[in-house]
């Protein structure tokens, strides 16, 4: 299996730090190959071509060939380059453009053989198992009806521009398609070959799987297997499941931890006074109407 960078998306600046990873390992002997037709309609090839020549020109590369039709490639074809980079835009365009063509079963091949790829945005995503994760912000245009990926991430979905907001659609994609997600904000990417991730970037990535959330620091590692059930404890070993409004109450509110609901000494010393005072109040105000009412008797 060969070597696949997925990135969160964003401009250069978003994801510079990734890109010197992404250099680092490839090296300069061959020619990086660029495909943006993701980007049909929507930027002229020229202007794409020449984003990529400042991303990658001050890294060192500076031999780059640009592919936008796709048809009658082969895997022969693309061993003649140190990687293959997938550029973002729609998703869904970008996904039957290769079915169409048939690159998409020379991409696999090629990956299987141990070539390496580099997924930015729509280009990460169309590497998971489901290009549904960019349903929230691409138009089915080109009216794809099989929206499975290439699958090459051993199960998991590939979610770019990952914020915090999109927590619950996310959860709400995990429930109509029952695959694990991996969701990178801008700035963050991940590495994946042979089951393993290592994230990398400057921020978090996170890993939902079932009702779980997981935080993933850059350069944090972990073993994914699509075989037999997902567990997120099993994945990531002792990590916690994150959870925002849980750990926004606890840290910031002095809300108890989960088990601690009796110990009031968990809790900051004003909602300890505030609580005694509270219950206190709740005695005296039972006892008054007692006795009220017996008195009125």
């Amino acid at each position: 299996m060969g070597s696949l960078f997925l990135s969160g998306g964003g401009d250069r600046k978003n994801t510079e730090k990734f890109d010197e990873e992404f250099r680092r390992q490839i090296g300069q002997a061959k020619p990086l190959l660029y495909i943006p037709v993701a980007m049909e309609g929507m930027i002229p090839y020229a202007d794409c071509l020449q984003w990529m020549r400042d991303v990658f020109n001050p890294l060192g590369i500076h031999e780059i060939v640009m592919w936008t039709d796709l048809h009658r490639k082969s895997v022969d074809d693309l061993q003649q380059f140190s990687a293959v980079y997938i550029g973002g835009g729609n998703t869904f365009h970008l996904l039957n453009e290769m079915r169409n063509s048939g690159f998409d079963a020379v991409l696999a091949a090629y990956i299987k053989d141990g070539g390496v790829v580099y997924g930015g945005s729509a280009g990460a995503i169309i590497l998971g198992s489901n290009i549904m994760t960019s349903a929230h912000l691409d138009d089915n245009r080109v009216g794809v009806h099989d929206f499975a990926g290439l699958d090459v991430l051993d199960g998991l979905a590939v979610w770019c521009h990952y914020e915090n907001e999109n927590d619950e659609m996310i959860h709400r994609y995990i429930e109509d398609f029952d695959a694990p997600v991996i969701a990178l904000p801008e700035e963050s990417g991940a590495y994946f070959q042979d089951g393993h991730i290592k994230v990398t970037g400057t921020k978090s990535a996170y890993l939902f799987i079932g009702e779980d959330k997981v935080e993933l620091q850059p350069g944090e590692a972990f073993n994914f297997s699509g075989d037999g059930e997902y567990d997120a404890q099993a994945i990531v070993g002792d990590k916690k499941p994150f959870n925002d409004a849980v750990g926004h109450m606890q840290s910031i509110e002095g809300y108890p931890a989960a088990g601690d609901y009796r110990n009031l000494e968990t809790m900051p010393k004003a909602l300890q006074v505030g609580g005694y005072l509270f219950v206190g109040l709740v005695v005296i105000l039972f006892v008054s109407i007692i006795v009220a009412g017996w008195v009125l008797q």
